[in-house]
Order: C-alpha cells, then sequence, then structure tokens
C-alpha cells in the first residue's frame, strides 16, 4: 500500500533529493498491514511507514479485512493530509499530526461497528515513523516523529544509523531482535503519543522509515545494513534498486514490510553508489564475512564493537 502527493518534478526540493524510494510486500496479498507514505513539495519531503494493529488481533473490521490492515491505511492518509496542509515557513507540529492519526483511527472504528453491530469493536493502531525533510542553507533540516517499533534511518559514508529508539525504551537493536513484540504505535486515545526528533544533514545520505518486518528477522543489526549496502550497489538504477531491495526482503520468509526513503544531497543515483562504495566493503570485511558460522557470543563482540556508531544519532523516547 502507497500513498503519495504533491510530486512536482524539477521543484527545490527534488533537486536536492535527488530520487524517492519504496518497497512494501505483504504476507497475504491485498491483506498486508505495513504501508507507506511519500510525499513532496516546493521545498519540503515527507517520508513514512505504518505497522497497522488491532486488538483483539483477531478482529475484522470490514470485507474481510483485519483492524491492522485499515489502521495502517488510516495513519497513511492522516499524514497526508497533515503534509497537504503545511504551510511553507511554519514549523510542522507532530501534535496535530497525531491527533489527526487518531480521529482516522476512531473513523475506521466506528465504520467497522456500523458494519457488523453487535460485533466487537477492534481498538486500532498504528506503528509510524515519519520524517520530514526542509531545505535550509544547503543542507536538510529533519523533523522526527515515531511511536511503537517502526524506525527512521540514516545512512551515509559513515554507515548505518537508527534514529529513533523502539517504544518504550531502553533496549537496543540487537535485543530487540530476541525481545518479545513492544507493541506501542499511536491509538485512538490515550499515550503513549509521538515521539519527535531532530537532526541536520548536509552529507550525501539515505533517510528512510522502515517497518520491524524489514530487519526483525535478521540476526543482527549490521546485516540490515549490508542488505541495503550490497543491493544498491548492484543495481544500475534507483528502480532496479527497488526490486533488488523488495526480493532481499522476502526472500524466503512470509512477513508484511515496508520502507519509504529519500537520497539527500547526492545528486544521482551513481553519486550516491560512489560514495557508499567504500562502506560497503568495509561492512562485509568487519562484520559479515564468516558472520553464519559465529556463535551468539561472538555475534554480541561484533555488536559491541558496530553499535556505537550505529546508535550516533539516535533520538530516545
Amino acid at each position: 500500500m502507497e500513498m503519495a502527493a504533491n510530486m512536482e518534478t524539477g521543484n527545490g526540493m527534488m533537486a536536492a533529493a535527488g530520487f524517492l524510494f519504496s518497497v512494501c510486500g505483504e504476507k497475504k496479498p491485498e491483506n498486508g498491514e505495513d504501508g507507506f507514505v511519500y510525499a513532496l513539495n516546493e521545498s519540503r519531503a515527507m517520508v513514512g511507514v505504518f505497522d497497522g494493529g488491532a486488538d483483539p488481533s483477531q478482529a475484522a473490521l470490514l470485507k474481510g479485512k483485519s483492524g491492522g490492515y485499515f489502521a495502517a491505511r488510516a495513519a497513511a492518509a492522516a499524514y497526508l493530509r497533515w503534509f497537504e496542509t503545511l504551510e511553507q515557513g511554519r514549523e510542522p507540529s507532530a501534535r496535530e499530526a497525531e491527533e489527526l492519526v487518531k480521529r482516522c483511527l476512531k473513523l475506521c472504528r466506528e465504520a467497522g461497528e456500523g458494519e457488523a453491530p453487535g460485533a466487537p469493536a477492534a481498538a486500532l493502531s498504528a506503528a509510524a515513523a515519519v520524517a520530514v525533510c526542509t531545505l535550509a542553507r544547503g543542507a536538510a533540516d529533519v523533523q522526527l516523529q515515531w511511536a511503537g517499533n517502526a524506525r527512521v534511518y540514516l545512512l551515509d559514508g559513515q554507515g548505518l544509523a537508527q534514529l529513533t529508539e523502539d517504544d518504550p525504551g531502553g533496549v537496543d537493536a540487537m535485543e530487540s531482535l530476541s525481545a518479545a513484540p513492544s507493541g506501542g504505535g499511536l491509538r485512538e486515545a490515550g499515550d503513549p503519543g509521538v515521539h519527535t526528533g531532530r537532526l541536520t544533514t548536509g552529507r550525501p545520505c539515505l533517510l528512510f522509515a522502515a517497518t520491524k518486518g524489514c530487519f526483525d528477522h535478521l540476526s543482527t543489526p549490521m546485516e540490515f545494513e549490508y542488505l541495503l549496502l550490497s543491493t544498491l550497489q548492484s543495481a544500475p538504477n534507483a528502480e532496479t534498486w527497488e526490486k533488488k531491495l523488495s526480493e532481499s526482503l522476502g526472500s524466503g520468509r512470509s512477513a508484511d514490510y515496508a520502507i519509504s526513503g529519500i537520497a539527500l544531497n547526492a545528486g544521482s543515483f551513481d553519486e550516491l553508489k560512489r560514495q557508499l562504495s567504500g562502506r560497503t566493503g568495509q561492512v562485509y570485511r568487519t562484520y559479515i564475512y564468516g558472520l553464519e558460522s559465529c556463535s551468539e557470543e561472538e555475534k554480541l563482540q561484533l555488536w559491541a564493537h558496530y553499535k556505537d556508531h550505529y546508535h550516533r544519532l539516535l533520538c530516545r523516547v
């Protein structure tokens, strides 16, 4: 599932961006509970992903679709509408976005109740990770908004950086691979709400949001970085990279996943590949080569060497 708006070519933001990219996979065709959004106007760009959920999880809502299916789409539609109403020069309000998501989730629940009177209502939720980029003096000022265990990342010549900490906090990326699902996300009412963070970057980089289905099947966070870099380096263009990335994420497994991102300060796809080529070899030699034969203790030692740099830009909940 995707939603897009305001895709003006040749404008200032697009010139700074280089290209947008996105992939989305569904465990059950036409019933996926992960979705993404991207939007672009003269001065701003937005990328985001959403992982829908419902309580009780088995509750159907409309036409045989799950509550999670509609929750992801409601959250994406809310953020798209929010972006369309942003005024140039005005600071984006995360609270306004959060309230709009909650209203959309409420409308979905009420629609489900109307479709099946007397049936238990599904309390909808959506993990969300969104980045809003604004041009600022030759660099990109990035506002981060997130809730739950969807994440925003940055990948540049220094390596992959997780920018947003999973709810409820206190669990690092390696621990989260074996921990019980954290839940969280935006709900119709109550906490937790949306978290916010900020950074500015003038480096050539990929800024992207990803749902947990993109990384929770891997044995280490280093493998996610190498998956991104290796598919990028083997692709002649952005469209082929999206296909290779989707194939790698969906290979041998059945899971929903979604990524939505933007290349910043890169100029072109080929230039971005050149900027990241050295990092690709470094990650392979240092962390990936021989990883399959490593014990869990050895993997933890590699993670200890990797994690400080991986967390260099992390915004805490």
